[in-house]
C-alpha cells in the first residue's frame, strides 16, 4: 500500500487488489442497541447476517457511524454518541474500505478516531476519515477512485477534523482522480434524518460532483432510502439508508446495497439491492423481491462508456505514467493500450489490437518497474485450441512480451499475480484438473497452482485442491478469492501464502 500527498490537506490510499466489482453499503452501527444484541446473544447471528453479504466477490464499502472508545476523549452532553469496543470491530472484517466522513467519527474526540483507523488499517481495512478521505482501488478494471466526505456535523468545532462535503478541494480532487482512474465515486454523508427526499442542497452538492468530473454519488445519513436521480447522464443514489443499525421505525428496517460493475466492453453498469431488518431484530437479510425495480430503471439509464485506466512506473525513467486500455472501434472483442506521460498527457506507445480478458500491473523482478500481467483468448498448437493463456509484456525499451503463455501446467480458468512482503509476486492459478494430454472439456474437478517467476518463465512450487467447478480467482487487501459464479467458496491470506511455501521460496 502507498500513500501520496494530493494539494495541502488531502491523503490519497491505494488498496491492491483484483475484483470485478464494487459494492457500496449504507449506515452501519456497533454500538448501542447492536453491542447488547452481542452481550446477550454472542457474535455469531450478526457475523451469519452479514456474510451472507460479504461472500460476494466485490470489493465492500460502507459508512461506520461511531468511533473507538476513548473515556478522555469523549463529548460530554452530546445526546448521541456511538462508542465502539474494540471487539465489536471485528464485524468489519470482510469490508475492505470504511468511511468514518460523518457526524458520528469524533464522539469519542480526535485520539477515538485515530484509534479507529490504526484499528482498521491493522485489519487491513482502508479507513477513510479526518483528512484522510481518498482511496484508489487498483481493480480488475483499473483504477477505481472512491472520495468520502460529510455534510453533516453533530459539532461546530469537528469542521476542521473532517473532510466537508462543500469543500472548495472536493472539485480539485475529483478532477485529479479523473486524470487517473477508470471512474471517480464520491460517498457523501448528507441530507435529513429519517426524510426520503433528495434537498436542494443535496442536489447542488451532487451537481458540483458531477461538473467536476465525479460518475457516480452515493449517499448515506437519512437511515432510510432515498430517490436515485441522473445527473448529465449520470448516477445519485441519495441515500441507501441503513444496513446494520438499531433503529427500530419501519422505514429504517429497509436498506439499499449499489453493486457497481465494468463489464468487458468497458461499460459501467448499476445495480440496487434490497437488505431488510425484521421488526424486533438487528440482522439484515437479502431481500426476496426486486424490490427497486423502479430505481433499476433509472440506474439502466445511466450505464457509461469509461476507458479502463492504470498508473504506474513503467519504465527506467521511473516517471509514473498512465496505461488505458481501449476497444478496437472496428473489431469486437480486441483491446489495445495506451501508454501516455502523466504531465504532458502525450501518448507514448500504442499497442497492437489484442484479445484481452483481464489486465494486472505487475513489479516481477523487485526494480520498481511494472510489468503488464495479461489474460488473453489466444490458439495454440500445442493443446490445439483457444485458451486463456498468461502473458507477460514490458513497455521497457519498446513494448514487447517477456513470456508468451503457451501453457502453464494445466488448462487455464483464471490467474492473478499476488504481492508477497519482503518477497517477489507469486502467480496463483485456477486451473482444470484435466491434463493438456488427456484434455475432458467437462472436467468439474478444480486445482490451484502457485508459481513464481525464475526470470523466464514460472516454476510450479505448490498445488491445492478448490471446490469443483469454481470459475475465479482475485486478490484484495491481503486475500486470495476463489469464487464460484461471484460467490466466493474460500479465502487464502498473503501471510498464509507466503509462510505456507517460504522454503519453495527461498529454493
Amino acid at each position: 500500500m502507498r500513500i501520496h500527498r494530493f494539494f495541502t490537506f488531502l491523503i490519497l490510499i491505494i488498496i491492491q487488489g483484483q475484483a470485478g466489482s464494487v459494492r457500496f453499503y449504507g449506515d452501519l452501527l456497533l454500538s448501542r442497541g447492536i453491542e447488547d444484541f452481542v452481550t446477550d446473544q454472542g457474535k455469531d447471528q450478526i457475523s451469519r447476517a452479514l456474510s451472507l453479504f460479504l461472500e460476494h466477490d466485490a470489493i465492500q464499502v460502507v459508512n461506520l457511524e461511531g468511533s473507538m472508545e476513548d473515556v478522555n476523549g469523549r463529548k460530554n452532553g452530546q445526546p448521541l454518541c456511538f462508542p465502539i469496543k474494540p471487539g465489536m470491530m471485528d464485524f468489519l472484517r470482510g469490508f475492505h474500505v470504511v468511511s468514518l466522513e460523518n457526524n458520528h467519527s469524533l464522539d469519542t474526540g480526535p485520539l477515538g478516531l485515530q484509534s479507529t483507523m490504526r484499528t482498521l488499517k491493522s485489519m487491513n481495512i482502508i479507513a477513510l476519515g479526518g483528512k484522510s478521505n481518498s482511496t484508489v482501488v487498483v481493480s480488475d478494471n483499473g483504477n477505481i477512485g472512491i472520495i468520502a466526505a460529510t455534510d453533516v456535523l453533530n459539532n461546530k468545532t469537528d469542521r476542521d477534523k473532517t473532510y466537508l462535503a462543500d469543500s472548495p478541494e472536493i472539485s480539485n480532487e475529483i478532477q485529479s482522480l479523473k486524470q487517473n482512474c477508470t471512474a471517480v465515486v464520491v460517498y457523501v454523508h448528507w441530507g435529513r434524518e429519517l426524510l426520503p427526499i433528495a434537498t436542494e442542497r443535496m442536489k447542488r452538492l451532487a451537481t458540483g460532483y458531477i461538473n467536476a468530473g465525479a460518475d457516480l454519488v452515493v449517499g448515506t445519513h437519512p437511515h432510510v432510502v432515498g430517490p436515485v436521480g441522473s445527473i448529465q447522464g449520470k448516477p445519485v443514489v441519495y441515500s441507501l439508508g441503513n444496513f446494520l443499525f438499531d433503529q427500530k421505525y419501519a422505514e429504517t428496517k429497509k436498506g439499499a446495497i449499489l453493486e457497481c460493475e465494468i463489464n468487458d466492453d468497458g461499460i459501467f453498469n448499476f445495480k440496487l439491492m434490497g437488505c431488510e431488518t425484521s421488526i424486533n431484530s438487528f440482522l439484515p437479510s437479502p431481500s426476496k423481491s426486486s424490490v427497486f425495480s423502479s430505481e433499476n430503471e433509472v440506474l439502466a439509464g445511466c450505464s457509461l462508456s469509461v476507458k479502463r485506466t492504470w498508473t504506474g512506473i513503467f519504465t527506467k525513467d521511473k516517471k509514473e505514467k498512465r496505461l488505458v486500455l481501449d476497444s478496437e472501434k472496428y473489431e469486437k472483442g480486441l483491446w489495445h493500450m495506451e501508454l501516455y506521460d502523466k504531465n504532458s498527457k502525450k501518448m507514448e506507445t500504442k499497442t497492437l489490437p489484442m484479445p484481452i480478458r483481464k489486465l494486472q500491473l505487475v513489479d516481477l523482478n523487485g526494480n520498481g518497474i511494472n510489468e503488464i500481467m495479461l489474460l488473453q483468448s489466444m490458439y495454440s498448437t500445442f493443446d490445439k485450441e483457444s485458451a486463456k493463456r498468461v502473458y507477460i509484456y514490458s513497455f521497457e525499451a519498446g513494448f514487447h512480451a517477456l513470456w508468451r503463455g503457451t501453457a502453464l501446467s494445466r488448462p487455464l480458468i483464471d490467474a492473478v499475480f499476488v504481492p508477497i512482503k519482503n518477497n517477489r509476486p507469486l502467480l496463483v492459478a485456477l486451473h482444470s484438473a484435466d491434463s493438456f494430454l488427456l484434455r475432458d472439456p467437462t472436467c468439474k474437478r478444480r486445482i490451484i497452482t502457485v508459481y513464481k517467476w525464475n526470470g523466464f518463465g514460472f516454476t510450479g512450487i505448490r498445488d491445492m485442491k478448490a471446490e469443483n467447478e469454481c470459475d475465479g480467482i482475485s486478490f484484495i487487501s491481503g486475500g486470495v478469492h476463489i469464487v464460484k459464479k461471484g460467490i466466493l467458496t474460500s479465502v487464502i491470506s498473503a501471510e498464509q501464502l507466503s509462510s505456507d511455501i517460504g522454503f519453495a521460496l527461498r529454493n
